[in-house]
């Protein structure tokens, strides 16, 4: 055990940690601090509706919301025809904003604990995604014909790596390996990092994009906007792209799920693919994505139903299982 010249005083510690005065702001300032020092997350847009000063909390103390006024919140939105899954990213976003205050900021008053922790959560209702191999070809193929070769860089990315559309945007060319066809993600939603990989076709055309950096330069971002902090929004250039190709209900995490089918359908286990997509759980992915497997559950049902009937034939020839019991199946 080392030995120190002079002795410590963890009294005098701990009394300055008790010391700390916490500062006194709205949850409309506090989250304006959180995107300032945390611009490309852009929380401050999706938690506009909460810190509304005249319909939300914007003008109360940050630290004086409690739980259940916020699960009320949270209930008014839902019932108002939100989508649950919107009211549980806003919470989420909230949650975040708070943890930032407490963790790195020291801001909050001693012993504070957020509010989020106690809303329950909403149950997502399974969206049932009817995108096909030829919807993806198309996106891919569209894309690649716009004149914004950045565009088509993001689509590629997310076709060839199933990514949150997210974990693209806030991206650096730094942390973009070209040579090794990967990106690692320092970390994601779930807190983990996750690596990404794409083919050598979108490889090239990041090659072909990517500027000059010079010194000091190497953190911009792959996908910049104009102020060159953060990331640029396509919802306008893939809302067009959509409708061109006549499918306007696709959205950009449609991909995602896509990814997600698809390797189940080519026998990926759901340990790889977890990984692949970054869930921490891998029941995660069957609970989120193995729905959009349907299909493949069902011709593997019709194998063994066709062995059944044939097995069965052989013992009554009159009884067989035929295709249009099969159709019937299907249609169930």
């Amino acid at each position: 055990m080392p030995k120190f010249k002079h002795p410590i005083d963890l009294k005098a510690a701990a009394d300055a940690a008790s010391s700390l005065v916490p500062v006194d702001v709205t949850l409309a300032e506090l989250v304006q601090a959180h995107s300032l020092a945390k611009p490309r997350l852009e929380l401050e847009l999706r938690l506009r509706k909460w810190c509304d000063p005249v319909h939300g909390f914007g003008h109360e103390s940050a630290w004086s919301i409690s739980s259940e006024r916020l699960q009320k919140a949270a209930e008014a939105l839902v019932e108002a025809g939100y989508a649950t899954s919107t009211v549980n990213r806003d919470i989420g976003a909230l949650g975040q904003v708070y943890r930032w205050a407490v963790v790195n900021r020291r801001m909050a008053p001693r012993g504070f604990i957020s509010p989020t922790l106690a809303v329950k959560r909403f149950e997502e209702k399974i969206r049932y995604v009817a995108s096909s191999e030829q919807d993806i070809l198309s996106l891919r193929l569209a894309a690649k014909m716009g004149r914004d070769r950045l565009f088509t860089l993001f689509v590629w990315m997310l076709v060839d790596s199933g990514a949150r559309k997210s974990e693209l945007l806030q991206r650096s060319w730094q942390e973009l390996d070209i040579v090794g066809g990967k990106l690692i993600v320092p970390r994601t939603k779930n807190g983990d990092s996750h690596t990404l990989f794409f083919t050598p076709e979108t490889m090239a055309l990041a090659k072909r994009l990517k500027p000059a950096l010079t010194a000091g330069s190497g953190d911009r971002l792959i996908f910049a906007g104009k102020n060159g902090i953060t990331p640029i929004c396509y919802r306008k250039k893939w809302s067009s792209m959509t409708s061109m190709l006549r499918r306007p209900d696709l959205r950009v995490h449609d991909i995602r799920h896509w990814v997600a089918a698809s390797l189940l359908r080519n026998g990926v286990g759901v340990g790889v693919a977890s990984q692949i997509l970054g869930h921490r759980d891998q029941t995660m992915l069957l609970r989120r994505y193995g729905h959009l497997d349907h299909m493949s559950l069902l011709e593997a049902q019709q194998v063994r139903w066709q062995s059944v009937s044939a097995s069965t034939a052989q013992l009554n020839p009159t009884w067989s299982f035929d295709d249009s019991c099969i159709a019937r199946a299907g249609q169930d």
